[in-house]
């Protein structure tokens, strides 16, 4: 039968193998680790270089970018200020058009005022260099037989309206048209009477008388108008 101190030396030993067992258990299994590690490590320089790549090319593009950004803006700058000095010169020439145009209008307003003025003065004065005029209608062609217009229509005027004499007449003609031809009206007669009273005394005798009658056919005589006061 073993003794006291055997047992204690057996345990002894056996811890003490046990511990070398653990030992080597663990000294294996860290041996067995270090690849992985290894590889954990190289992976992680490796994202690492990666993510510094990324990082540098970002920035780049990023760069890059900024530059043609402001590159662009540059230009839509320079655009924007050509457009803005265009419409600024553009407000100028409008602004100065307008001011013309408002006196250019004064003036059109005050010429037509002057105009119109004018007007009616050559009207009047027109109107008096007629007022001792006649128009005598319906004389065909040819009647006057190669007496002078004068002395024609001072004789139809005593014929026609039974004047007790031959009136006066500064001067006579024919209105200036082209020869018409048979069936086309004729041309009128223009006749200056020169003395007033025979010029009133003929148109109180064309009043007068309803009808108007020469060498057989119907005539009309009437003051000679302005063509402005018959319009």
């Amino acid at each position: 039968m073993p003794s006291k101190k055997q047992g204690k030396k057996v345990v002894a030993e056996g811890e003490s193998a046990a511990e070398t067992a653990g030992s080597m258990e663990e000294a294996s299994s860290t041996a067995s680790n270090d690849p992985v590690l290894l590889a954990i490590e190289s992976l992680r320089l490796e994202l690492g270089k990666v993510k510094t790549d990324i990082k540098e090319s970002l920035k780049g593009e990023i760069a890059t970018l900024e530059r043609k950004i402001d590159a662009k803006f540059d230009a839509m700058q320079l655009i924007i200020n050509d457009h803005r000095t265009t419409l600024e010169h553009l407000e100028q020439t409008a602004t100065a058009s307008s001011d013309a145009v408002t006196k250019l209008q004064a003036h059109v307003k005050s010429f037509s005022e002057q105009v119109s003025e004018l007007t009616e003065k050559c009207i009047d004065l027109e109107g008096r260099s007629k007022r001792q005029n006649i128009r005598i209608v319906g004389i065909r062609e040819g009647l006057e037989n190669g007496q002078g217009a004068r002395e024609f229509v001072a004789k139809l005027l005593m014929e026609v309206l039974e004047l007790d004499e031959l009136p006066v007449l500064d001067r006579a003609h024919r209105a200036l048209c082209s020869r018409p031809e048979d069936s086309d009206p004729p041309c009128q007669f223009i006749a200056r009477v020169h003395h007033g009273h025979t010029m009133e005394n003929i148109m109180r005798k064309v009043s007068s008388q309803r009808k108007l009658t020469f060498n057989g056919r119907s005539i009309q005589i009437f003051r000679d108008y302005p063509s402005a006061v018959v319009k």
